[in-house]
């Protein structure tokens, strides 16, 4: 038999739950975080697309492992991902609308 860290109460070895106070037993720390939704962080202000796709696995994963904090976290490097790449975008396109705009303005003598 193994007992709660929250309540102290005797819990049976095969339990998930405490029956006293309802704590989560035997589960991951609270401080814990997975090292792909770490990675997929760092990577969405790096390499942003490779940020989103680590971000996307490492949710999916916490979700199915029922972590909440690497859930959490991993969805902070999504959306950092996503916005990241909507501002490459929009800046690509502005840089490719100037050239252009430049390029037809000058007239071409032959």
């Amino acid at each position: 038999m193994k007992y709660c860290s929250h309540c102290g109460k005797e819990v049976a070895d095969d339990a998930f739950v405490c029956p006293g106070c309802g704590c989560k037993i035997g589960g991951k720390s609270e401080s814990s975080l997975s090292g792909m939704s770490i990675a997929g962080f760092v990577l969405a202000f790096l390499m942003p697309v490779i940020g989103l796709i680590l971000s996307i696995v490492a949710h999916n994963g916490a979700k199915r492992d029922d972590d909440e904090r690497s859930a959490r976290f991993s969805k902070a490097g999504i959306i950092i991902s996503a916005c990241i790449i909507a501002l490459y975008v929009i800046i690509v396109v502005i840089c490719v609308s100037c050239t252009a705009e430049i390029v037809t303005s000058y007239p071409y003598y032959y």
